[in-house]
């Protein structure tokens, strides 16, 4: 569970920092992101394995690198 609450809290933040550096209209809004996605692989890449875009999940899962049981949540 505490895999799940880490992935849905770094998601939030990442999803949330896209919204409002696209939405300030500065030309710097990449280094935000950018940085709002290092600072949580840092943070709760120990715990969930860093896979705050699901499309990294399932890149990681093709190649067999993860389980089944934690990419269909």
């Amino acid at each position: 569970m505490k895999k799940y609450l880490v992935e849905f809290i770094g998601t939030f933040f990442l999803v949330f920092t896209v919204g409002m550096a696209v939405r300030s209209g500065s030309p710097l809004f990449p280094l935000a992101i950018g940085a709002a996605l290092m600072v949580m692989v840092y943070a709760g890449g120990h715990v969930s394995g860093g896979h705050f875009n699901p499309a990294v999940t399932l890149v990681v899962y093709l190649r067999g690198k993860c389980d089944a049981k934690d990419v269909t949540p």
